[in-house]
């Protein structure tokens, strides 16, 4: 076999092998849904979710901010405690595009199957 078919041979084994240890540690995230308010008869019981409010740059839950350098630990551990698979979140009114992906982004590296987020801005002074 001349060298460089055996080169070759030998890239082809390595792109593939490299291939599969990279799709081996790939990270599922949680689907994110946009959540419009219905009339549903029967809503989802609140015990499932964990709400939480993008208040312009922060996370905030039960109107408490979560320390920003340990928001994706903090919301693991609420899920935990509540016994929860889902977030809901809201933006309070006037936060911008920008926090929200942010936000959304972080809540992404948590171990939630869910994340729904609401359509309409929540109001100042108004808790969900």
């Amino acid at each position: 076999m001349k060298l460089t078919t055996y080169r070759l041979l030998m890239a082809v084994f390595a792109l593939g092998l490299g291939a599969e240890l990279l799709a081996e540690g790939k990270q599922e995230y949680a689907q994110v849904s946009l959540c419009a308010p219905s009339s549903s008869k029967t809503p989802p019981p609140p015990n499932q979710f964990v709400i939480l409010v993008i208040d312009g740059p922060n996370l905030t839950y039960d109107a408490n901010p979560i320390p920003s350098t340990d928001v994706v630990d903090y919301v693991n551990k609420l899920l935990e405690t509540k016994d929860a698979s889902s977030i809901g979140v809201y933006a309070r009114e006037g936060t911008t595009y920008g926090d929200v992906v942010r936000a959304i982004d972080l809540l992404r590296e948590t171990r939630t199957k869910n994340i729904g987020i609401s359509t309409r801005a929540l109001p100042y002074g108004r808790e969900p």
